[in-house]
């Protein structure tokens, strides 16, 4: 049975919550057993629907839960989790305190689930870095790092700052893509519906018309005609093959191979691949200043931030700076050798290296390259929709100019 509770916490904060248990004299119980002072308890309102209950059951016994589930808690909440922590950090609550209040203000149910369980570890003597460690599908490695590098040094509410920080430049970097791609990818979604518009439903009637009047028809409207009878007559045939196509695109592009291949491909690209290499440049740079920053040894530092780069050649060259420091040489010139890294952010690691200020040295240079990586993502979002509209009016007015030139031959044969 569920109660809900109001307490105050030893800072006299109020809590509300919710507590699964037999009668109410264990909800006292455990209350006492978390510190808290009960003010207000009551048999928790049932707002499940039999609908709700009904589907409920259907995915559990298909393998899913709708149940709060800690592991399913999504990345995009970690900005506001990590700003929160630091807040009430600062202001001087206890750490336990802090997850129990974060569970009261998270909206996500399953983040509500993954702050009771850590609020629960952390209880239980844990340490906060280790609770975190058992979810990685929601805090990295790096964030695990930078949060027992803060537990050890005693510089938490600095640690979350600055993990706040980076966590919400990196969201809005990521809807700024997102975003630039939006334009785009609506204009292509309605290039294809207009194609299969007139390849099913306008050539045919067109097609009748040409051979009543017997027409000497254009190559180019020809080649159209082909393509239309084949698709129309051969339906199934044409949705499996491509069908198995998407397959094996989506198939190759997750080997190494695939992944390698159009990584390679795309830094090879004029205007994409500049932005490309400036954007994992300030990633990597980023997430070296943060961990030299946090007191992580500088080689433990390297190898995280290998393992964190998504881009196999960026993953290359660190893997290759990591072992160069390993061996007692320099990253510079690693870097610089790769030739995938601007000579000028290879520069300025030389220069954070020669002075001993790696970790302020390369957390500069992030910022200097986020603030110019926004910018240009705006330019090239501009500079991207003029080119999409071209391409679709080159497309869609050649098909048009393919239905026009016959028409010119059905006029001189009625004149």
């Amino acid at each position: 049975m569920e109660f809900e509770y109001q307490a105050l916490n030893r800072t006299g904060t109020v809590i509300r919550n919710t507590i699964a248990v037999n009668n109410v004299s264990q909800v006292y119980v455990e209350l006492k057993r978390m510190g808290l002072i009960p003010v207000r308890i009551s048999p928790a309102v049932q707002t499940e629907t039999v609908w709700k209950r009904y589907w409920g059951q259907i995915l559990k016994k298909s393998g899913y839960s709708n149940e709060p589930d800690p592991r399913r808690a999504q990345q995009k909440h970690l900005p506001f989790f990590t700003t929160q922590m630091a807040i009430m950090l600062q202001a001087g609550t206890q750490l336990a305190d802090v997850l129990n209040a974060l569970e009261q203000q998270m909206a996500c149910p399953h983040w509500k689930a993954l702050a009771a369980e850590l609020y629960r570890q952390v209880r239980e003597g844990g340490n906060l870095a280790s609770a975190m460690n058992t979810y990685s599908n929601v805090f990295d490695k790096i964030y695990v790092s930078m949060i027992a590098a803060g537990e050890k040094s005693g510089k938490m509410v600095s640690i979350l700052n600055q993990l706040a920080a980076f966590s919400q430049r990196a969201d809005r970097l990521r809807n700024k893509i997102i975003s630039a791609m939006i334009y785009p990818l609506v204009l292509s979604m309605i290039a294809v519906g207009v194609l299969v518009v007139l390849l099913f439903f306008v050539l045919p009637r067109f097609e009748n018309i040409f051979l009543e009047m017997k027409v000497n028809l254009p190559a180019s409207t020809k080649m159209l005609l082909t393509v239309s009878a084949a698709l129309r007559t051969n339906m199934v045939l044409s949705l499996a093959g491509l069908a198995g196509t998407i397959v094996g695109i989506v198939y190759w592009l997750r080997s190494a191979y695939g992944r390698r291949l159009i990584a390679r491909t795309a830094l090879r690209l004029p205007v994409i691949g500049l932005m490309i290499k400036s954007v994992q440049s300030a990633r990597i740079m980023r997430l070296i200043g943060l961990l030299v920053e946090a007191n992580v040894p500088l080689v433990d530092s390297l190898d995280l931030t290998r393992q964190a780069c998504s881009n196999y050649l960026f993953r290359d060259m660190m893997q290759d700076v990591y072992d160069s420091v390993v061996n007692g040489h320099s990253m510079y010139e690693v870097m610089q050798s790769s030739g995938i890294m601007d000579s000028s952010v290879v520069q300025m690691v030389r220069t954070g290296e020669e002075n001993s200020q790696i970790g302020q040295v390369t957390t500069m240079l992030a910022g200097y390259l986020d603030d110019r990586n926004e910018t240009q993502i705006g330019m090239l979002t501009h500079i991207m929709e003029p080119l999409i509209l071209v391409l679709m009016g080159t497309v869609i007015g050649g098909l048009a100019i393919s239905l026009i030139l016959p028409m010119f031959d059905l006029s001189q044969i009625s004149a």
